[in-house]
């Protein structure tokens, strides 16, 4: 009798464990359930984190350099966003600007003002996700620079660096010049350096161009004005220099320097003493109003009354033209 006891004592217990196991089990699946979204849920997400795109975005530029570039864009999701503009440095895209997009999606899309410092440069716009919309990259933004001051092709071109030449000294590209820079802007830099040469001794024996404080004489003054200014004075330069007695003959019979009417001098001009042509033998820079800044045996650098001796020939070094204007974008 007791082992019967002890049997259905035995299987009652069984019993009860197997339904609490069930109803656990069962409990768990009804909360699993729970915390599942429903299909409809699913769809709503998959609706708000909408997929997000720049659109009316240029992509390609060619433009003046100093002048403004802006340009209205739109991103695709109807709120107010962050925008970012970032600029490519050769590693990496760092930013530059930031905008915030209107409720329509839209804002005003503006260039840094010294975007021109080189001649071709690298965006894109980026922004970042919300919680209801996703991030958007743009496409590649490209911005090629035109000068906005620019020498018909047949006379000496600018450069925008320093022309240098090994084992001698020219002077390096003054820091005021860049794409943006006028007329008006390169003779200033040009009379400029030659006014910082001002003092320096006249180097009559050797013809040497030097650094300014030194030596430098007549033709080797332009000359370095002429570096300062991204101008090449080749066939003139001064390893050249130092053998060649006359200089400024270089650059009175160069054809790829302007002839100008001695009666219609500017600020800047070249000015040679001497006839006939190729035998002239002094070179001067006018400063206008009958002064010119030149180098004179035993007096140096200086500024005099130009006509101390007849003048005869003149050359312009940035000839007088309109200014370029291009807007173009795609």
């Amino acid at each position: 009798m007791k082992n019967k006891r002890r049997i259905f004592a035995s299987l009652a217990a069984i019993f009860l464990v197997a339904n609490m196991t069930t109803s656990t089990v069962m409990a768990a699946d009804i909360e699993t359930a729970n915390d599942q979204p429903s299909a409809a849920q699913s769809n709503n997400n998959q609706e708000t984190n909408k997929e997000t795109e720049f659109k009316q975005l240029a992509t390609k530029y060619k433009w003046t350099a100093g002048d403004n570039i802006t340009d209205q864009v739109m991103l695709n999701t109807p709120e107010k966003r962050t925008v970012y503009l970032q600029k490519w440095n050769g590693k990496k895209y760092v930013n530059c600007q930031t905008f915030t997009t209107g409720e329509t999606g839209s804002f005003k899309l503006t260039f840094p003002s010294n975007w021109y410092r080189k001649l071709k440069t690298t965006w894109r716009l980026y922004a970042p996700a919300t919680n209801d919309a996703t991030a958007a990259t743009s496409d590649k933004i490209t911005i090629s620079t035109v000068r906005r001051y620019q020498i018909p092709a047949k006379y000496r071109q600018l450069h925008m660096k320093d022309l240098h030449i090994k084992g001698f000294y020219s002077s390096p590209l003054d820091k005021s010049l860049n794409y943006a820079s006028t007329r008006e802007d390169y003779v200033k830099a040009f009379i400029k350096r030659g006014y910082q040469y001002k003092k320096a001794k006249t180097a009559w024996v050797n013809f040497t161009t030097k650094q300014p404080g030194t030596s430098v004489d007549c033709s080797g003054l332009v000359m370095q004005c002429m570096y300062a200014t991204g101008i090449d004075p080749s066939p003139a330069n001064p390893r050249w220099h130092a053998t060649h007695e006359w200089g400024c003959r270089s650059f009175v019979k160069s054809k790829t320097l302007q002839t100008v009417s001695l009666k219609h001098l500017k600020r800047g001009d070249l000015i040679f003493y001497g006839r006939p042509k190729p035998a002239c033998y002094h070179i001067g820079i006018y400063l206008g109003k009958n002064k010119v800044l030149h180098s004179w045996p035993g007096a140096g650098v200086t500024v005099w009354p130009a006509n101390f001796k007849r003048y005869y020939y003149a050359k312009r070094v940035f000839p007088i033209t309109k200014t370029v204007s291009v807007h173009e974008k795609n």
